[in-house]
Formats: C-alpha cells, sequence, structure tokens
C-alpha cells in the first residue's frame, strides 16, 4: 500500500506542462528530420508560411512540401513533384480566386530551393543570413555550416596525408 501512495505523489509532482512541451518539441524535431533537416529552427527558417500554421518549403531535389508542426502527429507532410502541383493544391486547399492566385504564384515564385549539404546531407537554406557571418564570399555553398566546410577539409587534408 505504501508503495502505491509513493507512486501517486510522485505522479501528482510530475510537470504536465514541460512534459508536454517536450512532446511537442520531439515532434517538432521528428518532422524536421523527415523533411531532411538538422532541428526545427532550421526547417522554419527555410521555409515560407501560408495560412493558418501551413508552410511551404522548396527541397532540394526539386520536390516541395507542404505542411503544418500542430497537425503533425495526425498529418504527414504532403509533398509535391513541382511548383505547378503545389500551386494547384493550395489553391484548391484555400479556394483561392483569380486575385489570390495571382499572389500564391508570386509567394511561391520568391520561395527559395533549400541545398543539401555535402558533408552532414541535411537541407539547409542557401540564403540563411547566418551563412554570411562565415561564408561572406559565397565561396562553400556545398555546405549548411562552417563546421561542415572545416570537417570535410580536415577529412581530405587527412586522406591527402595518408596517401
Amino acid at each position: 500500500m505504501k508503495e502505491m501512495e509513493d507512486w501517486e505523489k510522485e505522479l501528482d509532482n510530475i510537470d504536465w506542462k514541460t512534459v508536454l512541451d517536450d512532446i511537442d518539441r520531439a515532434l517538432a524535431d521528428n518532422l524536421a528530420a523527415e523533411l531532411g533537416f538538422p532541428s526545427f529552427e532550421r526547417l522554419e527558417q527555410a521555409s515560407e508560411l501560408v495560412v493558418d500554421q501551413y508552410y511551404v518549403t522548396h527541397l532540394s531535389d526539386g520536390r516541395w512540401a507542404w505542411w503544418n508542426p500542430q497537425n503533425y502527429a495526425h498529418e504527414d507532410p504532403a509533398y509535391f513533384s513541382d511548383k505547378q502541383e503545389i500551386t494547384a493544391f493550395i489553391a484548391d486547399f484555400l479556394q483561392l480566386d483569380e486575385k489570390k492566385m495571382v499572389q500564391l504564384q508570386d509567394g511561391l515564385n520568391q520561395v527559395i530551393q533549400t541545398k543539401r549539404c555535402r558533408c552532414c546531407e541535411h537541407e539547409f537554406n542557401p540564403a540563411d543570413p547566418v551563412r554570411r557571418d562565415w561564408d561572406a564570399g559565397q565561396e562553400q555553398s556545398q555546405f549548411c555550416s562552417a563546421e561542415c566546410a572545416m570537417e570535410t577539409v580536415l577529412n581530405e587534408m587527412k586522406e591527402d596525408f595518408d596517401r
């Protein structure tokens, strides 16, 4: 009986808000991983908000992804092979009139296509302002971060040294 009381006391002391926040964070990071990004923040930074927590991302392989972080637990991201396909989907989803269609097309024309890092193989936004801090001359455009660029250079140097 004492064990049951101890268990109930511990259960009462659980901070459920923290537990739920941890679950939400894990779901967001899983969504990012599914789309090829190292973190939810990097995914969000490389995406454009369309409406009501629905985002669009133009992936390095040419596909487009439509996703919603709040619905991710029961709704997987949708993938589209090209801009025309995602435009038609969004127009139907939002029941857009002709004027709104023009706005949608203009908006999708501004979405930057991500790149895949040569080192870690994660997707990244080549126009991320943080990249200018370490690659101002855009000479390392195949890498998502300074760490990946350095790791590749060091590995190449090691391979040259081992020969």
